[in-house]
């Protein structure tokens, strides 16, 4: 793993102070910044579980909704186009 100077200083100063090696404070962070992006996500889910039902159209209505969200600039473009 490559460190930039600064960040390398920092973490061997905050390693010295604890008490612990560079790499188990590396591991700590590692370790604390997936477990936070599994509860983010965890959240995101429980909320969409939570949400109230919303009305669902017909597919081919609704993927017509998808393509024009999604691509509706390239579709006026090619509508002014022709």
């Amino acid at each position: 793993m490559l460190l930039d100077d600064e960040l390398h200083r920092r973490l061997r100063e905050i390693a010295a102070q604890r008490g612990i090696s560079m790499g188990a404070l590396i591991r700590e962070a590692i370790d604390e910044k997936l477990a936070g992006m599994q509860d983010a996500r965890s959240k995101a889910f429980a909320r969409l579980l939570e949400a109230e039902p919303m009305p669902v159209d017909d597919w081919p209505v609704m993927k017509q909704e998808i393509i024009e969200g999604r691509y509706g600039k390239l579709l006026k473009l090619y509508d002014e186009y022709e």
